[in-house]
């Protein structure tokens, strides 16, 4: 790259020369108001100017792009996390890096994090403590000399809430395209111990790498201890194929004023100068920096947050270079003795030369840092509302300071009352979203004297079965409780439900809801109400997800992820759907639910819910419907590749399954077909079994009771090939009648629609697979 002939060069820095300084009508970083001419005036000169604020560009040729595209209009964003007092890298550095940002013509936004402070437990978890801090930075940043005309500040909390149904669904589309692994080191990156992370850092690099995208940022404009989420982003945009990924733009990370520490330590005083740290304060942390002038091979370095080599590692070199000559406009150098430097190249040469003494050095350094701090002191000494505001920040006492998880009984925030309006209104809403009338909550309203179940339903798939259906049904069966069926759609996007495809997974959850609320009339269990997870969320966006991210305070990430139950490489997405539970658990107000080992984690921060075991009423474990090859080939009743019956199953697709399974003469410990007919006969949704044969095999015989059809099975007297037909003819005239009068409802345009996208995922299915 060619730079500008008016700029010149301190090794990375690029500062205008006076005469342009002053052309462009600037001062102090600020714009004269009665000369609005602008500072830059070309791409290259403001491609030389940001590049000046990272110290590594991912990419340079994408940032010259973009300026080119976007030269007055494109957007940079920084997150910060409302943790504690500032330090001046944090304040006076971000303060003049967003001033050359802005002075190309970019917006700057800053993410004011407070749902991520809350994850990772700052201020003792307490969300109106971390609102302070957070006002409390951008009350520094005013002070500090930070031109507020293009910078937009966005409060997590907030905005999320507003755009829930944009945001958290992004959340767990990211949360289902990595591994667990790719995830835990970004949380490692960002300082974490990976044996002792808590399940809610895991939703950090998440929310993280969606807020690049909520908020259309196209530049990430942060430290490089953050890179790898960032580089996260990019991936994410690989994977969901969006053509145009975030630029990178990483800044330098300060060295703690300590010898051997590689970053500024907010719980260490000491190693850092804090932005309303006193005169005296500034001079005392300054003389007893470490200041060498040789290479120190026992420095402690962190490879992730050093991009540019530095053998000498020297804070207070550091800070000349990256504070005292940051200014946009052209700044200087003066020693003790009068003598101006005008780079930090010079300063350092003349250090490590024995020309300027370690004292003069540090003599100078803290003349520049009183300078650029007295008009923040000025403002909170002056300024009555900012005073108290900085003596609250200063009252407040992180708790919980090893990360680890504080197990607690009671982790929802919001109140019981909140809860059941909200059920309520998101029951209202399930016969209109869920298929169009067909099935409506009851009119009785929820009586909260009488205990809820609420039943979840698995994963939509893209061919929906019916042992899960029938399954559900038995689950939904109680006289004691009020039960509903949950159908978590937004778990199942993080669960990769229908591989990720909205439509297909929407239409197999709808699809689902109506054949169980039909089955449970047909057998004579009739259910409370059908809601959905998103609805009963979008009722309480706020207060739902500090219950999710409170249950991963509450949580090991190796528990949950225990819970899982993953087979292979754990991925993230099933982890997040765990958290999601405990959460759903107090947003339905269930007093029970029936066990599994989501559920069971969930037992241990919901206290009001029980978990049982079901009490048989329908046994309907049927068997699956497997073949002779799969049963040689050694596949068990518990077989990942069940072949049960689907729903959209005509009767010629009924006749083929039944036709084809493994049914061994006289074998009646291993036999679908004949589980079938136990079911059929013992639940009285048939009469008769009526088999039909020629005389020489037996002739036709009607079987009512299935002891005896089970009894001349063993015997040989029944054979398969007898049996079968009629059990084809049984199971079309019932269940496989309930669910097609369910799907063709006179009035129900949505049923028939999500049956018609089934067909057709499942044709796409099959075509991939040629």
């Amino acid at each position: 790259m060619s730079w500008p002939a008016e700029w010149s060069s301190n090794e990375g820095n690029w500062h205008l020369d006076e005469e342009h300084f002053q052309k462009s009508g600037l001062q102090n970083g600020k714009m004269i108001e009665k000369d609005k001419e602008p500072l830059l005036t070309t791409i290259s000169e403001k491609v030389a100017v940001l590049r000046s604020v990272g110290e590594e560009c991912v990419t340079e040729s994408e940032l010259e792009k973009l300026l080119e595209k976007k030269e007055t209009c494109f957007r940079l964003y920084d997150g910060f996390e409302p943790s504690g007092r500032m330090h001046i890298a944090q304040g006076v550095f971000k303060a003049m890096n967003v001033n050359k940002c802005t002075a190309c013509g970019g917006t700057f936004v800053f993410w004011v994090a407070d749902w991520f402070a809350l994850m990772n437990d700052k201020m003792g978890g307490d969300l109106e403590k971390i609102k302070q801090v957070g006002k409390y930075l951008v009350e520094v940043w005013k002070a500090a000399g930070m031109v507020m005309d293009k910078v937009e500040f966005r409060w997590a909390s907030e905005e999320i809430t507003k755009k829930a149904n944009e945001y958290w669904p992004l959340v767990l589309d990211v949360a289902r395209r990595f591994t667990l692994a790719r995830l835990i080191k970004c949380c490692t990156a960002l300082g974490r111990s990976e044996g002792n992370l808590s399940a809610a850092q895991i939703l950090y690099p998440l929310m993280q790498c969606t807020d690049i995208f909520f908020l259309k940022a196209d530049i990430c404009q942060l430290g490089v201890d953050q890179r790898k989420v960032n580089m996260l982003a990019r991936d994410y945009c690989d994977a969901a194929g969006i053509k145009f990924k975030p630029i990178i733009l990483s800044h330098h990370m300060l060295y703690g004023l300590k010898e051997g520490q590689a970053k500024m330590s907010k719980s260490d005083p000491d190693s850092a100068i804090f932005m309303e740290d006193s005169a005296s304060e500034v001079e005392r942390k300054i003389l007893q920096a470490y200041c060498p002038r040789e290479k120190n091979n026992n420095i402690s370095t962190i490879s992730n947050l050093r991009l540019i080599q530095d053998d000498l590692a020297n804070p207070c070199l550091d800070y000349v270079r990256h504070i005292v000559f940051a200014p946009l406009r052209s700044p200087t150098f003066q020693a003790p003795d009068g003598k101006l430097y005008t780079s930090a190249d010079q300063v350092e040469n003349a250090f490590l030369m024995g020309e300027l003494s370690e004292n003069d050095l540090k003599r100078g350094l803290i003349d520049a840092l009183n300078a650029l701090l007295n008009p923040v002191r000025q403002h909170f000494e002056n300024d009555p509302s900012a005073r108290a505001l900085v003596e609250r920040v200063r009252s407040y006492k992180r708790t919980n300071n090893n990360n680890t998880p504080t197990k607690t009984k009671s982790f929802s925030v919001s109140s019981l009352e909140e809860r059941r309006q909200a059920l309520i209104r998101a029951l209202a809403k399930g016969g209109d979203t869920i298929h169009n009338g067909f099935f409506k909550t009851s009119n009785a309203r929820l009586d909260f004297n009488k205990p809820i179940r609420a039943v979840f339903a698995p994963p939509p798939k893209a061919a929906p079965c019916l042992q899960e259906a029938l399954s559900l049904v038995e689950a939904l069966h109680s006289s004691e409780y009020q039960c509903i069926l949950v159908l978590a759609d937004w778990s199942a996007i993080a669960l990769d439900a229908c591989s990720g495809e909205a439509k297909a997974r929407d239409a197999a959850a709808s699809l689902l809801a109506v054949v169980v609320t039909k089955l449970s009339a047909f057998f004579k269990f009739p259910i409370f109400g059908v809601v959905r997870q998103s609805d009963y969320i979008l009722e309480r966006p706020s207060s739902y997800w500090i219950d999710v991210i409170n249950a991963g305070r509450a949580l090991r990430l190796d528990d949950v992820v225990k819970a899982t139950k993953q087979s292979a490489e754990p991925r993230t997405g099933p982890v997040v759907a765990a958290l999601l539970r405990s959460a759903d658990l107090a947003a339905t107000c269930a007093s029970s639910s029936p066990i599994d080992p989501i559920n069971e984690l969930a037992a241990t921060l919901v206290s009001q819910v029980s978990f049982d075991t079901l009490k048989p009423t329908l046994n309907t474990r049927l068997q699956p419907l497997l073949t002779a090859d799969e049963i040689a080939n050694g596949l068990q009743d518990d077989s990942e590749d069940r072949d049960f019956f689907i729903f959209t199953d005509d009767k010629a697709a009924v006749k083929r399954k039944i036709k084809r399974a493994f049914c061994a003469p006289g074998d009646i410990s291993f036999n679908p077909p004949l589980a079938y007919c136990e079911f059929l006969l013992t639940k009285n949704l048939v009469s008769t079994i009526a088999v039909k044969r020629p005389p020489e095999n037996g002739g036709d015989k009607d079987y009512t009771d299935f002891a005896q059809l089970r009894a001349d099975f063993a015997s040989t007297a029944l054979h398969p090939g007898d049996l079968k037909p009629a059990l084809t003819i049984a199971l079309q005239n019932t269940l496989f009648d309930v669910i097609t009068s369910a799907i063709q409802a006179p009035g129900d345009k949505t049923a028939k629609t999500a049956h018609a996208a089934i067909k057709a995922m499942l044709k796409k299915i099959a075509k991939s697979k040629k």
